[in-house]
């Protein structure tokens, strides 16, 4: 008797990257895959991790479709930088595997009053529970740009009234579902956030993640590239911008994000590397707005600005 075949529920992309390029990868990949995970090769024990170490990336997304369009962007991404030998290899997950991984992947994540955890995990009391699922996620909290806006939202939680609040490029939905939560109907009031994304499969977790948090009366998800869509403009102005997307479209966007945030508003910005803080904050000083405060951790900077 043949052996009943498995049924496959995602895709798996490894990869294979030298250290002084990894963060370029896991920007590129934070947006847009179900989860990553990373592990050093042939590590010797040695504290500092030299450039060139390489590091085997295990990419998931939902499908062989994504998976195809995923592997074809990172072997375009391994092209331009000169990385003509990435080892790039995909194959399918059957269901058995894709739901350990999604066990090991996603841990309980603490940042500073929030824990991230999927639906197989119980989080424990006291803290601001955020329900973030791997296969709907892009962006799952354990990225350092997010976990940096999630100590930032941390911070000034208890120190800004916020009625109105956007997340740009809000991906898995996570910075809108803290937002709510945050500003729930305690001293500092009541939230109302507009998640918007470039891709209509985040705009789609975004809003299944507001179910599974029960925030859907509060989170709102809309497509839109940038502040293109009409709903950005007719929400205006925002007490709170959150923007985790990456350095140059930050840099760009500088002028247009300003307009759009209320006189006493605060920005948190994430997506840029520690060796890119100088320039999106002179974008920003330019546009109008000062550095406030930022958060580093590893290899990645956010930013709080304000007026």
């Amino acid at each position: 008797m043949s052996k009943p075949s498995e049924e496959i529920v995602g895709w798996r992309i490894g990869l294979t990257v030298p250290e002084y390029l990894r963060a370029e990868f896991e920007t590129l990949l934070e947006e847009r895959a179900a989860a990553v995970s990373s592990a050093l090769l042939d590590e010797d024990g040695e504290i500092e991790i030299a450039p060139e170490c390489l590091w085997r990336l295990s990419v998931y997304c939902a499908g062989a479709a994504e998976g195809a369009a995923l592997k074809a962007l990172l072997v375009e991404t391994a092209t331009r930088l000169g990385l003509v030998a990435a080892d790039i290899r995909s194959e399918a997950v059957p269901d058995e595997d894709w739901a350990a991984k999604n066990a090991q992947k996603f841990p309980l994540l603490f940042a500073g009053r929030f824990v991230v955890h999927g639906d197989h995990l119980r989080p424990p009391p006291g803290r601001i529970a955020l329900c973030i699922n791997a296969g709907n996620a892009f962006g799952s909290g354990m990225h350092g740009s997010t976990r940096g806006c999630l100590l930032a939202l941390d911070a000034v939680a208890n120190q800004r009234r916020v009625k109105h609040a956007l997340d740009l490029g809000a991906g898995s939905g996570i910075l809108s579902i803290a937002i709510a939560k945050c500003w729930g109907g305690g001293g500092m009031g009541v939230a109302n956030v507009l998640a918007a994304d470039i891709d209509p499969a985040a705009v789609a977790g975004s809003r299944a993640a507001a179910e599974d948090n029960a925030v859907v009366d509060r989170v709102r998800a809309c497509l839109s590239d940038g502040f293109a869509v009409a709903e950005i403009g007719a929400a205006a102005p925002f007490d709170l911008i959150c923007a985790n997307i990456l350095a140059n479209p930050l840099r760009e966007m500088a002028p247009e994000l300003v307009r759009h945030l209320a006189l006493d508003g605060l920005v948190i910005l994430s997506g840029l590397l520690t060796r890119q803080e100088e320039e999106v904050t002179a974008a920003y000083q330019s546009a109008g707005l000062r550095r406030a405060d930022q958060i580093r951790l590893g290899d990645w900077s956010t930013l709080l600005l304000t007026y």
